[in-house]
């Protein structure tokens, strides 16, 4: 009986361990709404009169035409900034949403409607709407190749990045254990022609 470590093995944990690890790293908001036909998000910055970001803002989200639609608060981060997901469906384009900033310490309350506009025929391009509370943000200025990323897409792309590396990891896992075992079967004929 053999006792040695497998990497077949290795290879299994570590391809588990890196689907394991992607799940537990996706974004909260993409286990509540599964698909692009299913959410509606809504983003922006609250900001006070003179610009300033208003960190810790409550930020609520309600479709105004669907009340079978669960309201989503979410507060704003060190920078303003915030996203909310509204599980609206096909049948709720075109729906009233209601969107508010308040925050009580900073004397900001301030509400916006918009419609949710989506073609409901297409399932591919992501459902969104920007809502900025306040003055404008200064738009974040291209610099180098590509541009910038912004604070909305820097966790993506993180988690991006970590599910590749742990495919990477498999994959070589995989490479080695085959490679391991290509060796063990020419040992074995060389082993037989003697």
């Amino acid at each position: 009986m053999d006792l040695r470590p497998s990497w077949g093995g290795a290879a299994v944990f570590v391809g588990l361990a890196g689907l394991f690890g992607l799940a537990v790293l996706l974004p909260a908001t993409a286990w509540a709404t599964h698909e692009n036909d299913h959410r509606f998000t809504v983003s922006g910055y609250v900001r006070d009169k003179d610009g300033r970001s208003v960190k810790d803002a409550r930020v609520l989200a309600r479709d105004l035409g669907d009340q079978s639609v669960d309201p989503v608060t979410t507060y704003a981060d060190s920078e303003g900034y915030y996203k909310v997901v509204l599980h609206l469906h096909d049948k709720n384009a075109g729906d009233a949403v209601l969107i508010s900033a308040k925050d009580e310490r900073a004397g900001f309350d301030e509400i916006k409607k918009i419609r949710a506009e989506f073609d409901p025929k297409d399932r591919h391009t992501e459902r969104q709407a920007k809502v900025n509370f306040g003055p404008e943000p200064e738009k974040m200025s291209a610099g180098g190749l590509g541009g910038s990323i912004g604070a909305e897409d820097a966790p993506q792309y993180w988690v991006y990045g970590v599910g590749g590396v742990l495919v990477l990891a498999a994959i070589g896992a995989a490479v080695a254990w085959s490679r391991q075992q290509q060796a063990k079967a020419a040992s074995k004929r060389r082993g037989k022609k003697r």
